[in-house]
């Protein structure tokens, strides 16, 4: 089956294991991508380039918009599939299809929610207006977290979807490299506290501090700060029991940096308002510390506490509301009692918890099923 892949994001690591994994499934794959000033990659694709932005810089990528256009209309064909991030590309997608009349089954995957599609201001009104029209054109939607359908599309927007699929974030294992290990023991009198990835939560971070202060405990940060959270780069540079140990590489690294540390800081970034990204997102953090054998400490009524109350023990729940009472959680909490207790339930996870199984197969059957034309010509 022939596939245009187009990334809003060419380096995340996200996009890339998913980008590797329908490789491996057999697609014939062109790439589209948008570059970002983002993680390093890794890879041997060379996709053809439609632009570079700047984070949620919405109004700069008029051009973006029409150099997409023009490689559809030059590149995708009836009867192929286009598999697509951001919403904003979705869009051009789905113009492209209603206005060419070409037979493209579009596939849009959801990672996140962005705050934007809450807003009350004219750009959030204008995206939900398009997001109404767009979304039940979209063939397959492929969403992280199942409560993005649920909660989101279902309840919250109540917009009609033609079908969808599940493909969490969890582990793939088979693209981890050849050498990787699991280690478990504590490997200082400190309990080592990691936060790794896009280090995008103020909050998450001030707490952190707190907890460096506190001398039981050793921070260690890695991945990359974003322009909310740049100045925190400095604020830690003379400080006590914290580091940081700047990007790193996915899947490559992965073994190194988890196995570095006692305890994973996976509560996704926090926020006060009732709904939003913030209480259903799955992140990759959680089912890489399920992997790692890593406890992990999460916000309360998030979708990853949630999960992690039915595995028993294997997480301590904190809330971001209030950093000073959440560090003296984590101060009389964390011991390495705690850590003991919780390897001893890690251990006990069944793997389809934290690894991918079947879940491109079944895209895959999908894919075969829906037909593209009444002739029957299909998508093979």
């Amino acid at each position: 089956m022939r596939m245009t892949f187009i990334s809003n994001n060419w380096a995340d690591a996200h996009q890339q294991t998913r980008l590797k994994a329908l490789t491996q499934s057999g697609f014939q794959i062109d790439c589209l991508a948008v570059f970002r000033n983002y993680y390093p990659v890794k890879t041997d694709i060379i996709p053809k380039w439609i632009g570079k932005v700047d984070h949620a810089s919405y109004a700069k990528r008029p051009k973006t918009y029409f150099s997409l256009l023009f490689q559809l209309i030059k590149n995708l064909k009836s009867n192929q599939i286009a598999y697509v991030y951001g919403f904003d590309l979705a869009l051009v997608v789905v113009l492209f299809k209603v206005f060419s009349l070409r037979n493209v089954f579009i596939i849009y995957e959801v990672p996140d929610i962005r705050e934007v599609f809450f807003s009350s201001g004219i750009w959030g009104k204008s995206i939900r207006f398009f997001e109404k029209l767009a979304i039940p054109r979209i063939n397959l939607l492929v969403a992280t977290s199942p409560e993005f359908i649920t909660e989101y599309f279902i309840k919250f927007r109540k917009i009609k979807l033609q079908d969808f699929r599940i493909i969490e974030n969890k582990v793939h294992y088979d693209q981890l490299p050849g050498k990787f290990e699991r280690q478990t023991s504590i490997v200082s009198p400190k309990i080592k506290i990691g936060y790794f990835g896009v280090l995008r939560c103020r909050a998450s971070l001030d707490c952190l501090i707190l907890l460096a202060s506190e001398n039981q405990f050793e921070i260690i940060l890695q991945g990359i700060f974003m322009a909310a959270t740049s100045d925190f780069e400095k604020r830690i540079q003379d400080l006590e029991n914290i580091q940081y140990l700047g990007s790193y590489h996915v899947p490559d690294d992965l073994s190194k940096i988890y196995n570095n540390v006692d305890i994973v800081w996976a509560a996704y970034p926090f926020s006060n308002n009732n709904v939003g990204n913030h209480l259903w997102a799955r992140t990759n953090r959680y089912y890489e510390s399920l992997f790692f054998h890593k406890p992990l400490i999460l916000q309360k009524n998030s979708a990853d506490a949630k999960q992690a109350k039915m595995l028993e023990n294997v997480a301590i729940e904190i809330d971001l509301a209030n950093i000073k009472q959440a560090a003296s959680r984590l101060s009389s909490v964390l011991t390495p009692n705690f850590l003991l207790t919780a390897r001893r339930s890690l251990l006990k996870v069944p793997e389809h918890h934290y690894l991918i199984t079947t879940e491109y197969k079944n895209l895959v059957m999908c894919l075969q099923q829906n037909k593209l034309s009444p002739e029957g010509s299909g998508i093979m």
